[in-house]
């Protein structure tokens, strides 16, 4: 898209009709516009994207009363007050459909009818007017070719840039900008609108097993996708923080053992005696804590365990005599003593039967209560056999020792806190153990996070196996027909093109992004490489030995290089052909890498670059690196007594400012 010419009438500060040629010529690429702060560079940018798009460059779906607002206070204030009512802007532009170069003008008009506002809508295409229906087509495909969100991209806000770069917002604008300029959010919109029908015209309770198991783990993949993209950020920021404590920490420690070394040896032995006391009474208090749960209620009923052992006993004595009494047969008392004697009197075995059980019979009438099992009398016999024994005497110098050591626990506090309070590094001491604590904490946390993490992945893994083994298994199913499992297929394959899709470009991103940081960079060996992280979006430098650079040494300055430089390979790799415009954007840099971006990013940006400056940060030295790539240039000057922009055909008139002697 190449913006040609731009008019306005009654816009902003623009009174009556201004316009502003904006082709591109004879091989140069940028449109210079200059203008003092509150000369209306601000207004021009915002009419470019209020006349594209109207109502939708706001966010509305249609015009609206806020939307109304909006353009109310766009319009110029004399011109409202006068009752001229004609507000209008008309953008000249070129695209490229199917090949084929087509040339529009566009006009949006609004006047007041009965004190409400109304926007009229005009189109024509290499000449010929457009119909309600063509536009309404050109409308939808424009939002294709360059929807509102792009054109914020394409915009080189020096403000906006250096917020990104003051609260390290590289990752997520870098995961915004991708999704926009390569159409992976064309996809997402289709996975979520697939996922929405999917859920309106599927009732779950009436899927089929496969269908369901299908569905869950789609929802489920998406979800973990999330979950894990969010982790690895968050897992980012406690390493950090980790290595900032660690950094502080060793700072400390550095400080301490040159300026209080003297007391260091003594204090280490004492914070290791009371770690050692503190470990034992630690077990200690875990063996008392084991005999309070399984031994002092019986200890407290000991006579009752007594008491339950020997009914147990005796009920076991009792069942002994009943199955003898019911084993010992007649038959069985006979066939033994024919075996003995061979012969034996009629009432022998009876006899001898009576006098078998007189022996196992209970002394005293028992009354069966317990009914144990074996296992049961077996945790009863082995209960009383360790309340039998001494270990409450050992519980109990347990409790001695822990008393004992309480006390001595007790001293070496009061000894450290005496040293401490007398030494002139008790603060540095203090801080020292907050920080280390802080540590501590951090490593627990993040070894929790990793843990959860990998639980994660592996579970990705797996629903993602088992959503290949689902949809092979319906493959030639007559299931296919299904337009619920075809959704849930074109969502799984959508997903894996977009992660290969944005992995590939990426790849190309950061070779591109490389080469130009090397030509506008001062430090040119400094930064060999960049990489970029598919996932998290997180920019890593390398150097020329592949070592990791960290980002926060680099400055502010350099900062806005890299992601200028970033940006600009995102376009390049995308392959689209838009306007960049850049608004105050080498404020904080220095005249090295001012020189810099003049002469190897400005020029090689792409076909049009509209550059809005102030005379301060684009001065005459700068103007005559880049007056050899300049097509058009202009100069924004505003009438404080008429209250409204003059556009003059030239930049900042740079003056002589030395005096003449």
């Amino acid at each position: 898209m190449i913006i040609n010419e731009i008019q306005l009438t009654n816009i902003g500060a623009y009174k009556e009709t201004n316009s502003f040629n904006l082709r591109p010529e004879n091989g140069k690429n940028v449109i210079l516009i200059g203008g003092e702060n509150g000369a209306g560079k601000t207004t021009l940018l915002n009419a470019i994207k209020l006349g594209l798009f109207g109502s939708y460059g706001y966010g509305f779906k249609t015009e609206n009363a806020e939307y109304f607002k909006k353009v109310q206070s766009m319009l110029n204030h004399n011109a409202k007050r006068n009752n001229e009512n004609n507000f209008r802007i008309r953008l000249d532009f070129s695209l490229v459909d199917n090949f084929e170069k087509l040339d529009y003008i566009l006009y949006r008009h609004w006047k007041f009818s009965n004190n409400s506002l109304k926007e009229t809508f005009d189109l024509s295409a290499n000449g010929v007017h457009l119909s309600e229906y063509e536009k309404e087509i050109f409308q939808s495909k424009l939002k294709e070719i360059m929807p509102p969100q792009l054109l914020d991209l394409c915009l080189f806000d020096g403000e906006e840039i250096a917020r990104i770069v003051s609260k390290d917002l590289l990752s997520e604008y870098l995961q915004n900008l991708s999704k926009v300029v390569f159409n992976l959010d064309l996809f997402e919109t289709l996975e979520n609108d697939l996922e929405s029908y999917s859920n309106q015209s599927v009732d779950v309770r009436k899927m089929e097993e496969s269908e369901q198991v299908l569905y869950d783990s789609n929802l489920r993949e998406k979800e973990l996708r999330k979950k894990i993209i969010l982790a690895i950020s968050e897992l980012k920021e406690l390493n950090l923080k980790r290595d900032e404590l660690s950094d502080e920490y060793q700072q400390l420690k550095d400080s301490f053992e040159k300026y209080g070394g003297l007391v260091k040896s003594e204090r280490d032995q004492i914070v290791k005696e009371m770690n050692n006391i503190e470990n034992a009474r630690k077990q200690n208090f875990e063996k008392i804590k084991g005999f309070v749960a399984n031994l002092l209620p019986f200890y407290l009923t000991k006579g009752l365990l007594s008491d339950v052992r020997q009914q147990i006993q005796d009920e076991e004595s009792l069942q002994l005599f009943k199955q003898l009494d019911t084993k010992l047969t007649d038959e069985k008392i006979n066939n033994v003593l024919h075996s003995i004697n061979g012969a034996f009197e009629e009432n022998a075995g009876q006899e001898l039967k009576n006098q078998l059980l007189n022996l196992m019979k209970p002394e005293k009438e028992i009354s069966q209560i317990h009914g144990a099992s074996f296992s049961e009398s077996s945790l009863i016999e082995n209960m009383f056999l360790s309340v039998s024994s001494n270990a409450q005497e050992k519980c109990l110098d347990i409790i001695n020792d822990n008393k004992e050591k309480l006390n001595e626990l007790q001293q070496l506090r009061e000894k450290l806190k005496i040293n401490d309070t007398t030494n002139e590094f008790s603060d540095m001491i203090q801080r020292m153990e907050e920080t280390q604590q802080a540590i501590l904490k951090l490593e627990d946390e993040l070894s929790q996070r990793e843990s959860q993490l990998e639980e994660w992945k592996t579970e990705l893994d797996g629903i993602t196996s088992a959503i290949d083994k689902i949809q092979g298994t319906l493959k030639d199913s007559e299931k296919t027909k299904s337009s619920f499992i075809e959704s849930q297929k074109i969502i799984t394959l959508s997903r894996r093109f977009r992660e290969i899709q944005l992995k590939k470009k990426l790849q190309q991103v950061q070779i591109e992004a490389s080469v130009m940081l090397k030509r506008i960079l001062r430090k040119h060996n400094y930064i060999s490489s960049i990489v970029i992280d598919h996932q998290t979006y997180d920019v890593l430098l390398l150097d020329s030995q592949k070592e990791y650079i960290e980002k926060s040494t680099l400055s502010a300055g350099e900062k806005e290089i890299l992601l200028i430089s970033i940006i600009w390979a995102i376009f390049k790799c995308s392959g689209r052909k838009v306007p960049f415009i850049f608004d105050t954007l080498l404020g904080r840099l220095d005249k090295t890498h001012k020189a810099s971006v003049l002469t190897e990013f400005i020029p090689n940006c792409g076909r049009q670059a509209i550059i809005l400056s102030t005379d301060t940060e684009i001065d005459e030295n700068n103007y005559k690196i880049l007056e050899g790539h300049v097509a058009k240039e202009y100069m924004l000057e505003f009438d404080v007594a008429r209250k409204e922009t003059q556009i003059l055909n030239q930049y900042f008139p740079f003056r002589q400012t030395g005096v003449n002697l």
